[in-house]
């Protein structure tokens, strides 16, 4: 069927409405007779008077819940069995019997059934595809033709009509199915957008929350260090100068210094401590991707140096030391950037390549001479070198005086048999 998981939301509700709304107009032609002939005449001999039934009881089946719930699914697939199939098989009986009288088919009876199918036409284009709703209602009128082709023995001028009409019903409900299910997958593509969409502005705003709570955390760890743990670090440092000229013939201010160095010490180590536990982790926080992101934000903040960051949406293919060298390096990069490139602008690119992971930075500064900087090592290329190899990968530096310089760091995935780290 590729029926969609559950029945659309209210779309029982419209059907019901359809239903009982198809009872009343039924219902509405004996009291029409009331009304004019003062009786209500014999609209219970009619066949359409199994119809009226057959909606009365539909709504009826429609307005339980318990069975809704038990049936699930197929809770509406039967109501649409049921307001196809009793609709269909009565005109049919109707029509049987007016030709083995030898008279002619009704032709308003046949085209009766064109409002009377359009009923559950709606709900069954709106829930399941236009290949379903097709096959059921095309099916339909061709399994009608071949019955009044059965039970006439054969085509003749006073079936051509009736046939006809059957053809017209099955194209302008095709039409109105294919209409109807365009529209609910345009729907349903636009809700899954919006859910896409209000589930990346709730991960950018928890994101954002995250980032504000880490520099909030890093602005008291800071005012902490610029205050608290510089009047201690002072206070230590003066009493240990006490300590040293202070003649040691006097026992007691001996002792009570001791105490109060011991205590200045412990002071600049819990100041510290606390520091360190206030300072956020940007991988531990947000994870690699949105690390990498903060710091490329705080790089173009500090230096104003335009980057252009190219990142996948997901990098959860290393283990967390992989993440920390990778963002390390990274790190220590931009620095370098900052510090010596004089570069304008810094292009930043994390993709995989032929079962490889890439991280390429490139800026466009001044270069420099890479036999120069093995001799003296101010870049921190060698530490740099060394996290690469821990985790198995490798980092290669290419640069020249005056064409920039382009960091490439290659390393394998997590789940390549080969992968080392």
């Amino acid at each position: 069927m590729n029926a969609q998981s559950a029945i659309e939301p209210g779309l029982i509700r419209i059907f019901r409405f359809f239903v009982i709304a198809e009872t009343a107009a039924f219902l509405m032609v004996p009291f029409g007779q009331w009304l004019m002939v003062g009786d209500f005449g014999e609209f219970y001999k009619d066949s359409y008077y199994y119809i009226f039934l057959q909606g009365l009881l539909l709504s009826i089946y429609l307005s339980i819940p318990w069975l809704q719930r038990k049936l699930k699914k197929a809770y509406l697939f039967i109501a649409i069995l049921i307001a196809i199939i009793i609709p269909t098989l009565i005109v049919s009986i109707d029509l049987t019997i007016q030709l083995k009288q030898g008279g002619e088919p009704d032709i308003l009876r046949i085209w009766s059934l064109l409002p009377l199918l359009m009923i559950p036409l709606v709900p069954a284009a709106w829930q399941y595809n236009f290949r379903t709703v097709f096959v059921l209602f095309a099916g339909l009128g061709i399994l009608d033709g071949f019955y009044l082709i059965f039970i006439n023995g054969g085509i003749s001028q006073e079936l051509l009509m009736p046939l006809f009409s059957t053809f017209i019903r099955v194209v302008t409900l095709s039409l109105v199915a294919l209409m109807i299910t365009e529209l609910m997958h345009t729907q349903r593509e636009q809700r899954r957008e919006l859910m896409r969409a209000n589930l990346q502005l709730s991960r950018q705003a928890m994101v954002q929350e995250q980032l504000a709570v880490s520099r909030e955390r890093n602005r008291l760890a800071r005012e902490l260090h610029d205050t608290l743990a510089h009047t201690l670090s002072g206070l230590t440092v003066q009493l240990e100068a006490i300590h040293t000229v202070l003649p040691t013939e006097n026992e007691q201010v001996e002792s009570l210094l001791s105490v109060a160095l011991d205590t200045s010490r412990t002071g600049l180590e819990e100041t510290r401590r606390a520091m360190k536990a206030l300072r956020a982790e940007p991988l531990e926080d947000l994870g690699l991707i949105y690390a990498v992101r903060n710091l490329v934000h705080n790089f173009v903040s500090r230096s104003e140096i335009k980057a252009d960051l190219n990142l996948p949406e997901q990098l959860d293919q290393f283990s967390l030391d992989e993440e920390q060298a990778i963002y390390r390096i990274l790190q220590e990069t931009l620095e370098n950037i900052i510090r010596h490139a004089e570069a304008s602008q810094v292009k930043i690119c994390f993709e995989q390549q032929d079962g490889y992971w890439q991280l390429s930075v490139i800026d466009n500064g001044v270069g420099f001479d890479p036999k120069q900087q093995k001799k003296r090592d101010s870049l921190g290329l060698q530490g740099m070198t060394e996290r690469a190899a821990m985790m198995g990968a490798s980092l290669s530096v290419k640069s020249e005086v005056g064409s920039g310089t382009e960091v490439v760091l290659v390393l394998r995935r997590k789940n390549d048999p080969d992968h080392r780290g």
